[in-house]
């Protein structure tokens, strides 16, 4: 509901995303999204059945804040974890990645693969949902993992960072013989 959204938005807490009653954007739902979004909060538009599938039916008067199931790390406390552990950083970039399940595996696979952390988009990505946490059967305490609003120019960043990039293609060289050294 409007006033639990405001005291999570007031008092901090990591918010994912911010699901609104399509077409409605006046009153005090408007001041909601303007302060999820002056925040940095994706505030996305649902149908009043979704929104009533997503709080099992509860009053939610228009709006619906998905809060992470644990806060996001940042790009920067992945290299600090890869420097404490004395390893080139090792890190998972998943675009597009939107189901929840699919996003748990991602997890498990990095902490067995001892990634220091993935970094999804902002946009057209699952966010670190109970769904999530779930799925990663625990993973998702071990592995950082940080939202980026440009992918493109993380990447940038991570090779100016001296990161080696590699990308998965369905024409390129088998995963197998590729030499990911460094």
């Amino acid at each position: 509901g409007r006033n639990a959204v405001e005291e999570a938005l007031r008092s901090g807490r990591p918010i994912d995303s911010l699901y609104v009653a399509r077409g409605v954007h006046g009153g005090s739902l408007g001041a909601l999204i303007a302060r999820a979004k002056d925040k940095g909060i994706t505030v996305k538009e649902a149908d009043a059945k979704r929104l009533d599938h997503m709080c099992a039916n509860a009053v939610h008067q228009g709006v619906v804040a998905v809060a992470a199931a644990k806060e996001y790390a940042t790009v920067d406390d992945m290299f600090r974890l890869a420097e404490q552990r004395k390893e080139p950083p090792f890190l998972i970039i998943a675009d597009g990645l939107e189901d929840p399940h699919n996003l748990g595996a991602v997890l498990r696979v990095a902490e067995c693969a001892g990634a220091h952390g993935v970094i999804l988009p902002k946009r057209r990505s699952a966010g670190l949902t109970w769904a999530v946490g779930k799925a990663s059967a625990g993973a998702v305490e071990y592995v950082p993992v940080a939202r980026v609003t440009n992918l493109a120019a993380a990447l940038n960043e991570l090779k100016a960072r001296g990161v080696w990039i590699y990308a998965a293609d369905m024409d390129g060289t088998c995963w197998c013989q590729a030499d990911y050294t460094g």
